[in-house]
């Protein structure tokens, strides 16, 4: 894992400095944050008795059976494993007629089921209050400067919520065009239809600048830290706190 943790970093951060508004500010403020805290902008407690993530859990799943092999013959089993699965996915999408992916369309249908259980109030052709039929649980739906909503999904997922379904049904409009292009069956199909080239020798000569995460849990019982909740009392929270 560790290969995998830094063989791509330099390259990744030429593209957001070439590519992207503001890139070489932005490369120049991840150079100056500590690799090793790289790891805990999301999982901020050890799993499993180590620092992880669900990505690292499935490719470790994944490449199960491959533990056993010498580093040669497990490069070339996994690289057969990725050509595998590049294949059957590219194959699923070609043959597939619907326009989204089976994920976006499984998740929206869902909620084109459950849309009707909401009133919308519109201010304007922009914004919106949506609320239960009991009003007692409320939204504000926002469409400029981005569409976004108090409970989120569409600024962390980039598709609409059941909320802005529910808008777009009281003004008579088709939520697609606020589905991001990430989840139509063309992007996917652009995505898996690269070819990727066996590992070589050459390529596991590396320049290594950026290397794992490293984290140790002290010893001790946990410290516990009273988050006032804004009322006489306070709940707990348990935080494992790491010397990095």
């Amino acid at each position: 894992m560790a290969l995998l943790w830094f063989c791509r970093y330099e390259e990744a951060l030429g593209i957001l400095e070439k590519d992207y508004p503001n890139g070489k500010k932005a490369v120049a403020y991840i150079k100056a944050i500590d690799p090793r805290k790289f790891f805990r902008y999301a999982l901020v407690l050890p799993r499993y008795g180590r620092v992880t993530s669900n990505a690292v859990e499935c490719m470790n799943a994944a490449f199960l059976k491959l533990r056993e092999y010498a580093a040669r013959r497990l490069l070339f089993e996994v690289w057969i494993y990725v050509m595998r699965s590049f294949y059957e996915r590219r194959t699923t999408t070609e043959g597939s007629i619907d326009l989204l992916t089976e994920y976006a369309k499984g998740r929206l249908s869902e909620f084109e089921r459950k849309y009707g259980r909401y009133v919308t109030y519109n201010a304007d052709d922009d914004n919106a209050l949506v609320q239960t039929n009991g009003g007692v649980d409320q939204w504000i739906v926002r469409r400029h400067p981005r569409l976004s909503c108090s409970c989120y999904e569409p600024q962390e997922m980039q598709w609409p919520c059941i909320h802005v379904m529910s808008w777009c049904k009281g003004k008579g409009e088709d939520y697609l065009p606020y589905v991001d292009r990430i989840y139509f069956q063309k992007s996917l199909l652009a995505c898996y239809s690269q070819a990727i080239p066996p590992v070589t020798e050459q390529d596991l000569v590396i320049h290594i600048t950026c290397r794992a995460p490293e984290a140790a849990v002290r010893r001790g019982r946990a410290r516990t830290v009273r988050i006032p909740n804004g009322g006489g009392s306070s709940r707990r929270h348990r935080e494992y706190m790491y010397p990095v």
